[in-house]
């Protein structure tokens, strides 16, 4: 990454100046999004990934703290289309576009301008990681404040994640604040059982995630799988068949293990690993049905 784009301007990361004194950096409020560009090297072009759910859902987060957004769709791709070739990583892509209040000092509801900055990094593909999970202490709130993307929100992805890490594990998952089963630190989560899939209803707290949200259409419409959003203990994920992950950035992960319960993860016959090839074939560009999920770059 050699460029990011800050309030109209494309300029070097190094020159980036953006004032620890406004309200975002002290505060949290800020909206962000986290988008992916999947390169195609027989095309030598990029293909953005469901920018419009993407942008929907960046203008909802920005709403939540009284910022009217108002680039449009089409220059907001624009912006990442252009960032993206000045950068010319020729590999899959991860973007960051942040929507940040920009009133500078202290006070925390003083009335606000906002700032844009947009920053590209370069993602190699990798094979699918196999996790070793635990349930952590955080509690995931259910007003639908945590079902955006806010900056301040993901302090508590942290302290999750931290948790996970200290107690020797990979991946903590969090409950909601009424004890249901909501997310892992970073990304929804689903599992299968009796040939069902089920994943966290957006009751439970979980972000509205756009991967989320094409697995369950995948899931449906291609291999006649029924979805289920409902509210879930934790024990239903230790007599689950399997259970995966999904985020934009790291898509389709498995658990190896939760608390003291293996999965067996050779199964040929798995449901993750058919709905991991699905959307792999998707964001490759060899489902056509599927082609406007697609933005060529």
């Amino acid at each position: 990454m050699k460029y990011l784009y800050t309030d109209g301007r494309y300029q070097s990361i190094d020159k980036n100046n953006v004032s620890t004194m406004v309200q975002a950096f002290n505060y949290g409020t800020a909206a962000f999004e986290g988008m992916k560009a999947f390169y195609s090297k027989e095309r030598g072009k990029w293909f953005l990934f469901r920018p419009d759910e993407h942008y929907r859902r960046l203008k909802q987060s920005t709403a939540m703290l009284d910022i009217n957004f108002e680039m449009s769709l089409d220059e907001f791709i624009s912006v990442i289309a252009t960032l993206i070739r000045k950068n010319n990583d020729q590999n899959d892509v991860y973007i960051r576009p942040i929507v940040f209040r920009s009133q500078k000092g202290v006070g925390l509801v003083k009335p606000s301008a906002y700032g844009v900055s947009i920053f590209t990094q370069p993602i190699p593909h990798s094979s699918a990681n196999e996790y070793r999970c635990c349930l952590v202490s955080q509690r995931r709130p259910t007003d639908g404040t945590y079902g955006v993307k806010l900056t301040g929100n993901y302090v508590l992805s942290f302290f999750s994640q931290r948790e996970a890490t200290n107690k020797g594990y990979d991946i903590g998952i969090l409950l909601s604040t009424n004890g249901y089963v909501s997310e892992a630190s970073v990304m929804n989560l689903f599992f299968v059982d009796g040939g069902k899939l089920f994943t966290p209803s957006l009751a439970c707290g979980p972000l509205a995630g756009i991967t989320r949200k094409s697995v369950i259409q995948l899931a449906t419409a291609e291999l006649g799988i029924r979805v289920i959003e409902g509210k879930y203990r934790p024990a239903r994920l230790l007599e689950a068949d399997e259970v995966f992950f999904c985020g934009t950035g790291s898509g389709i992960n498995y658990a190896r293990q939760i608390e003291k319960r293996r999965f067996n993860l050779t199964n040929v016959n798995s449901i993750a690993r058919k709905i991991s090839e699905l959307l792999a074939a998707v964001t490759q560009g060899r489902v056509n049905r599927y082609s406007d999920w697609l933005r060529p770059l």
